[in-house]
């Protein structure tokens, strides 16, 4: 497997300096910050550690040409990893401590080059602290990704397939604290040797002392994203502090001063965030943490469209949204009436199954429409995208057959059909010549008939469910 090296950077002893003048404590120096880079030739994945001797409670902003892009978890010294992935091109990665008495900025530049005759995958995920301590959330993200089957891998152990139409992304709960190497991994006919990403992540213990935390969110009246988060807090009355964060920055200006901070009202503008409660209590003082992730549209409503794709059953087709939107709801509507389960980025369904209620089935045409509702975008302000399709009958009839046999010595015949999955359940008709004279049970009697001398063409028909255009089998009869 190509995998890319894992590395953990430790922090060094705390070495601080001070000294005493009227009880103003100072630093005689700040610390000293490096940038190690990790790359493996070819690809655009890389890996920043920051090295430094650490003053209490640091932590780290990163920034690509100017823009902050990650700033690790709360109070996590994992912020000191980054890892990104690049698109070709020149780019200066910097690190800032986050400390008033040391606000330090370190640089360093790369010369981003893919090498695009490699045949494997350059695979990457990101990782992040979900809605509990114990609970992450990794997502894919490279590219070619939508033509790739990956599996997500937990110390070495299979955890989850990822196929191409499937969510790119793995939700995990960690049952016991500790270290755990994730990785994702896949093989492809180019690249038979495979490919694999990893990451080594820290889980930290729950503190059991500490209570549930969580949040509700509402949109603001009127607004276009506001919005209002108001906490959750069980198993206790005695809170000492609340914060509130957004994308891990601590939102200074309390929203609710006299109720402790328990209520954040945030404007966002365009793109997606990390809104994180953090609760302390006499009984949890390094705090609970309860995060979500939310995702505010550019303009509203998000561009809706989805794929059509046949299935290997006739009148099964498989529609598959392609809006990439962690908070979206699905709504899926068959010649106007609503037939998807929201939720579903994907929708199945088979025309040619008998079906009930409101939802329509059999052969035609049908429109089918998609809606998508998000955080920022009402379901009855979102518009519907909608494609036609054909759906015509099937084609699987029986194969007819018949015996004949003379009545002795006289002109006439009986006439034996064959029988066939499903022939008590229709009518055969019989034909001489092209007119219908006899219509009887699959299950009856055989077709009998008397005729004068001549050359006669018996035929046999049927429709069915399966066969509604029907199937005929004829034979030629020569009477002396």
């Amino acid at each position: 497997m190509k995998k890319l090296s894992i590395w953990f950077i430790s922090i060094l002893t705390i070495v601080l300096g001070f000294t005493s003048c009227d009880d103003v404590e100072e630093f005689e120096t700040c610390p000293e910050v490096n940038i190690n880079v990790e790359n493996e030739t070819g690809s655009a994945v890389y890996r920043f550690a920051a090295q430094l001797e650490s003053i209490e409670d640091v932590r780290f902003t990163w920034s690509i040409d100017g823009e902050d892009v990650d700033t690790g978890n709360l109070n996590d010294l994992a912020s000191q990893i980054f890892d990104y992935r690049f698109e070709p091109g020149t780019y200066t990665v910097c690190v800032k401590v986050a400390s008033d008495e040391c606000p330090i900025q370190v640089c360093t530049e790369i010369e981003v080059e893919r090498d695009e005759n490699d045949p494997c995958p350059d695979l990457f995920f990101e990782s992040r602290q979900y809605e509990r301590p114990m609970q992450y959330k990794f997502i894919a993200d490279f590219k070619g990704i939508e033509e790739v089957s990956y599996g997500w891998f937990i110390n070495g152990e299979l955890v989850e397939d990822s196929a191409p139409d499937e969510d790119n992304y793995l939700i995990w709960n960690f049952d016991e604290p500790g270290r755990y190497e994730v990785c994702i991994k896949t093989e492809t006919p180019d690249c038979p040797e495979g490919a694999s990403y990893c990451k080594v992540i820290e889980v930290e213990e729950e503190n059991n002392a500490c209570p549930e935390v969580s949040f509700t969110k509402e949109m603001e009246p009127g607004t276009v994203g506001t919005y209002v988060f108001e906490s959750i807090i069980e198993g206790t009355d005695e809170v000492s502090e609340i914060q509130w964060f957004v994308n891990d920055r601590l939102i200074e200006n309390a929203t609710d001063q006299e109720e402790g901070n328990r209520v954040l009202v945030y404007e966002f503008e365009p793109g997606e965030y990390k809104v994180c409660l953090k609760v302390f209590t006499a009984d949890c003082p390094e705090g609970v943490i309860y995060c979500k992730e939310i995702a505010i549209g550019e303009g509203g409503c998000p561009e809706t469209i989805f794929d059509v794709q046949p299935q290997d059953h006739e009148g099964v087709y498989k529609f598959i949204a392609e809006v990439q939107r962690e908070d979206a709801l699905y709504y899926w509507y068959i010649n106007g009436q609503l037939a998807g389960d929201a939720g579903q980025y994907y929708f199945i369904y088979d025309f040619l199954l008998d079906q009930t209620g409101n939802v329509p089935g059999g052969p035609g045409e049908y429109e089918i429409c998609l809606q998508i509702e998000t955080s920022n975008c009402p379901r009855e302000q979102s518009e519907k995208f909608c494609k036609t399709v054909v759906v015509e009958g099937s084609s699987v009839c029986p194969e007819l057959f018949f015996e004949a046999e003379q009545d002795g010595d006289n002109p006439a015949y009986y006439f034996y059909p064959r029988e066939f999955e499903g022939m008590a359940n229709v009518t055969l008709e019989w034909s001489i010549n092209g007119e219908l004279v006899d219509s009887v049970s699959g299950a009856g009697d055989p077709f009998y008939y008397q005729f004068n001398p001549g050359t006669y063409e018996i035929c046999l028909m049927i429709e069915t469910p399966d066969c509604p255009e029907g199937i005929k089998y004829c034979k030629t009869l020569t009477v002396q």
